[in-house]
């Protein structure tokens, strides 16, 4: 063991941080095996939270005819083992509840779940990334948000399609425009391309002239 979330194998470093999202479970709403009625949470490395029953969690599963959730394994005590290619994490710290989770290594990401008895339960996921060496954690890329920078775009282009199509509708239904003239501004942006045209005009100009005179 490297740190907290990673493993040394023989095959390489394996980082449990690859299986996680620091604010939301990575697998979540996972289909229960012979019980259709049950959901199940489950997060790597990072302690989540989704209701006040499940809190600081590894694991939860919820029950879809009360509508509860429970938690079954928290981020800490975990037993990590490594043999014949699989990647078994037990977790014992979730109340009275047994979490067995088994990684297997496969190019096709799937995630199953099930609940043995009333205290043990188990996940069985494949990943690329449960073979050791293979995934490099990433921050920005396993938060499961969005940067700033996309945000702000975002943002801009959503209030930039509610200004025209408002627009739109003012200059139809209000001052009765129609065909071209139903777009926003429209001497500004003829203006705008008439002034970038002798831009570019002036440009090629200039570049000819010094071409001449590098030749002379």
């Amino acid at each position: 063991k490297t740190d907290d979330c990673q493993y040394s194998t023989p095959e390489g470093i394996f980082d449990l941080r690859t299986f996680g999202y620091k604010n939301q479970p990575k697998y979540k709403n996972v289909a229960a095996s012979g019980s259709p009625f049950l959901k199940f949470s489950f997060n790597g490395c990072f302690p989540y939270s989704t209701t006040d029953t499940c809190k600081n969690a590894a694991a939860c599963v919820t029950d879809q005819i009360t509508s509860t959730d429970m938690l079954i394994a928290r981020q800490v005590n975990r037993k990590f083992t490594y043999a014949h290619g699989i990647i078994t994490i037990v977790y014992t710290d979730g109340a009275a509840s047994t979490v067995n989770v088994f990684l297997i290594c496969n190019d096709t990401e799937s995630a199953q779940a099930a609940q043995i008895n009333d205290n043990t339960y188990l996940f069985n996921i494949e990943s690329k990334c449960a073979c050791p060496g293979k995934c490099i954690y990433t921050p920005d890329e396993s938060s499961g948000g969005l940067t700033g920078g996309a945000i702000f775009i975002i943002i801009l282009v959503s209030a930039m399609a509610i200004y025209a199509i408002a627009s739109v509708i003012f200059l139809r239904f209000v001052k009765h425009e129609q065909g071209i003239n139903l777009v926003p501004n429209r001497n500004l942006w003829l203006q705008l391309g008439h002034d970038s045209i002798h831009g570019v005009r002036f440009l090629v100009a200039k570049i000819q002239r010094r071409n001449t005179y590098e030749e002379v």
